[in-house]
């Protein structure tokens, strides 16, 4: 009888012990990030990974396998802007896992990699003693909500028949010209109500925009090359009106011209 009873207690011990081992290592498990091609040529994953490791004892390893990972980090449309390269490009991370423990962990990565710490490891990595990277610093900002008095589809109409010579103004991706940014690109600006109440008192507007009572573009001195536009301030509202109804287009790097 004793013997039974032994036998069934090492049993549960034995079903207890493995129950254990596999709670641990369920707790203990890691999450995967795929990096693009070009960051892992010039092993910056090497360089990220085992500092965020060192900072929080969080296991976190780099995936080879493009359809197994937690986390993605590339130039990709979805996803957290994280930093930025030399050339302007914008890299963000998207936290792909449904498992709830990962992503908790996935947003302790991306919650390091935009904080003082993360940035600081971004920005230290170099080539040639040269800085490659930007990180982008996340915080949360009051919302300010702006009312304009202009109406929105005269100021679409407007941009439409002056504007749209040389910016994109709707969602005609193949109107304006390469050199000029789009209404969505300059709406990312954070003083772009400034700038917009003010846009006829620029080059190049400067020379081919009048503002009925205000100003009257061209001089002898610098004439005007292009057909004219004439416009009031009650229109230079509605402009104003409808480029506050756009959706800002995320951009890694400022506008710094018009």
């Amino acid at each position: 009888m004793f013997v039974k009873i032994l036998k069934h207690f090492s049993y549960f011990l034995l079903v207890l012990k493995c129950l254990l081992f596999s709670f641990q290592a369920a707790n203990s498990e890691g999450i995967l990030v795929h990096f693009p091609e070009e960051l892992k040529m010039i092993e910056f994953d090497k360089h990220l990974l085992p500092r965020f490791k060192f900072k929080t004892q969080i296991a976190i390893k780099n995936s080879d396998e493009e359809d197994s990972h937690d986390v993605l980090i590339g130039i990709i449309e979805k996803g957290q802007p994280i930093f930025s390269d030399l050339n302007g490009f914008l890299y963000r991370l998207e936290i792909i896992t449904l498992d709830e423990d990962k992503r908790k962990k996935a947003e302790k990565f991306m919650t390091w990699l935009t904080s003082p710490s993360g940035i600081a490891v971004i920005e230290d990595f170099s080539i040639d003693d040269t800085p490659i990277f930007k990180g982008i610093k996340h915080q949360k900002e009051e919302k300010i909500v702006m009312n304009f008095a202009g109406n929105i589809t005269s100021g679409l109409s407007l941009s439409q028949v002056h504007c749209k010579r040389c910016h994109v103004v709707d969602n005609n991706a193949f109107a304006g010209i390469d050199s000029s940014p789009s209404f969505h690109a300059l709406r990312s600006i954070k003083n772009w109500e400034e700038k917009f109440r003010a846009f006829w008192t620029v080059s190049p507007h400067l020379s081919v925009i009048s503002i009925t009572d205000i100003y009257e573009a061209g001089s002898s001195r610098s004439p005007v090359t292009m057909v004219p536009i004439e416009l009031n301030l009650s229109e230079v509202e509605d402009i104003l009106a409808y480029v506050a109804s756009i959706k800002p287009k995320e951009l890694g790097e400022a506008i710094t011209s018009w």
